[in-house]
């Protein structure tokens, strides 16, 4: 896999990304359009769009916050919920997107460049 695949998110998780993105950006209209029709009070309904375009973008940064985020959010209707749960937990890249690399930096290494275990050996293990 190329640096450029790395940086890219997988396919499920850009549709997670692109279905909350549009929710944020259908919920920003209708605010103006509420401000425009001359109930500015109402129109303050439109930093509600916050909420899903925050999730948006924690998705496509990989933030796990936001993937159990956009998985919660849904819960008021049944279908989001499964939707979201089939795109950010189910597929194997998914899973991958939202697990850090650092993970894999934490591996055991032997120090002194032997294959014998120094604490097993000295009766500490």
């Amino acid at each position: 896999m190329t640096s450029d695949e790395m940086n890219r998110p997988p396919a499920p998780v850009v549709a997670a990304v692109v279905i909350h993105a549009l929710f944020a950006a259908v919920l920003l209209i209708g605010a103006v359009v509420i401000a425009i029709a001359g109930a500015p009070a109402l129109a303050l309904l439109g930093l509600v769009a916050l909420l899903p375009g925050s999730v948006a973008l924690g998705l496509w940064q990989g933030n796990r916050g936001a993937r159990v985020g956009a998985i919660l959010f849904g819960i008021p209707s049944v279908v989001a919920p499964i939707v979201m749960l089939l795109l950010l937990a189910v597929p194997e890249s998914s899973r991958a997107w939202f697990t850090p690399d650092e993970l894999d930096e934490f591996e055991l290494v032997d120090e002194d460049g032997d294959d014998e275990d120094d604490e097993l050996a000295a009766g500490r293990g």
